[in-house]
Parts: structure tokens; sequence; C-alpha cells
């Protein structure tokens, strides 16, 4: 069972990073999927993009054991909610590798990558003014900001935001990280969770 990292942040939020080292016929054995998820699995036709939906899809199976056997389902925005539990989830993946996030009593999002040095020509399009004097030329600072705000991103989940101008991240270097989203003028301001592992960064906002 190739759970490579589990960590309850506080006792309502918690999350999961599944190595992916099986097949799609054995990670789907584990998945009773309904035919919404089925429709939405079929419409990815790259395998390694296959392995990685459902790696993360195991990897909130392991979250949720109490529920039993769950269902996805995604709302108008195409924010994934569990069908007939309160329960917040957030699920992500990179090659490899799956990640998912829950938390009982209110939004989550959960991001999941591997640094790359293209992250550095991108920069320019997600960095807010603030971030940019820690950032630099860092691969590993620029992931952790751009993690960040996936999981913002994902948290949100209603409508579309601008990276540069809307999520903005502070802290990510001392005690108690923060991601704040702006919208209508109005900010909301959210705790952030950072790890480091085999490579890997991710970030859970909650």
């Amino acid at each position: 069972m190739p759970i490579l990292f589990k960590k309850s942040i506080n006792d309502t939020v918690s999350y999961l990073v599944w190595e992916i080292s099986e097949s799609e016929d054995e990670l789907l054995s584990h998945l009773n999927l309904n035919d919404e998820e089925w429709s939405d699995f079929d419409r990815i036709k790259v395998g390694i993009r296959r392995l990685e939906w459902l790696g993360a899809r195991t990897a909130l199976k392991h979250l949720v054991k109490e529920i039993g056997q769950f269902y996805i389902f995604k709302d108008g925005f195409g924010k994934p909610h569990l069908r007939d539990s309160n329960i917040g989830i957030s699920i992500s993946h990179t090659k490899g590798f799956g990640a998912a996030a829950i938390n009982l009593n209110g939004p989550i999002g959960i991001d999941i990558e591997h640094p790359r040095q293209q992250i550095l020509k991108i920069a320019h399009k997600f960095l807010h003014d603030s971030e940019k004097s820690w950032a630099g030329k860092s691969v590993e600072h620029l992931t952790k900001i751009w993690a960040a705000k996936e999981a913002l991103y994902k948290l949100h989940g209603r409508t579309q935001l601008t990276f540069a101008e809307q999520l903005i991240i502070s802290n990510v270097n001392l005690d108690k990280p923060a991601g704040s989203i702006i919208e209508s003028n109005i900010s909301r301001t959210y705790k952030l969770a950072y790890n480091s592992v085999l490579g890997l960064e991710l970030c859970c906002s909650y």
C-alpha cells in the first residue's frame, strides 16, 4: 500500500500522498466509480494522466474510510465534492503521485508539484509584487508560491481569479504562512501548510 505520506494538520484537516506503483486495472479494482466518474475518467486519453487521476482518488479513499463507498461530483464551476457528505475535499496529481485533502468543517485546497525550470519563464504571470523579493529566481521558492496559489484557487472554486492580483501569499518562509483571496475588493485570508517530500512541493490551504 504505497501511502507516501499522511498528515493531520489539526482535528479537522488532513492530507495524504499516494505514490503510484499500480496499473490502471489494479487501481480501478479498489474504486467503484459511478457513471459520472467513469465519464470523467474516459475523457482522459493519455495513460500517465489516467494513472494520476486514479492515484488522486485512491489517496482520497484512504482519507475518508469512515464513509465507506463514496462518489465525487463536480459543481457548475468544476469543483469536486463528495456526494451526500459535507466534508470538504480537494485532489491533485503530478507525475507518479496523487494527493488528496479533506476538511471536516469547511473548504480545502491542495496542490502537489514537481519543481521545474520552466516556472522561471511564467513567474511574471502569477507573482504579486509583494512576493517577488522572496521568490527571486529560485525554482523552489517559485514552486512554493505557485502550489499555494493553486491550492487557494481550488479552495475558492467558484469563479476565475487572476493569480498575480487576486491570490497573494505571505510569510512563506515563516511559521505561519498564509494566502489571501481578493474578490470584489474583499480580502479573505486562509492558512497554508507546506510539505516537501521526495523532491515534491505540496501545499494545502484551509
